[in-house]
């Protein structure tokens, strides 16, 4: 995401670049895209992320469930 636009400005712009038939939905899909990578850049800038190592870690006790 582009630091110096504002959320709002970034989803506008974002949906200009749709196609003209774009649906409502794609232009939902692009919003909640566009939301999601502005909480986990957040997330990221706190330091709320694990390592990738941390992850697989995970990923194999839940599939030992």
């Amino acid at each position: 995401m582009n630091a110096t636009l504002t959320f709002k400005e970034e989803a506008m712009l974002a949906i200009s670049r749709l196609p003209a038939r774009a649906t409502a939905k794609k232009v939902q899909e692009t919003v909640e895209t566009l939301a999601a990578l502005q909480l986990s850049e957040k997330a990221s800038a706190e330091g709320r992320v694990l390592p990738h190592e941390g992850v697989v870690q995970r990923f194999r006790s839940w599939r030992r469930k």
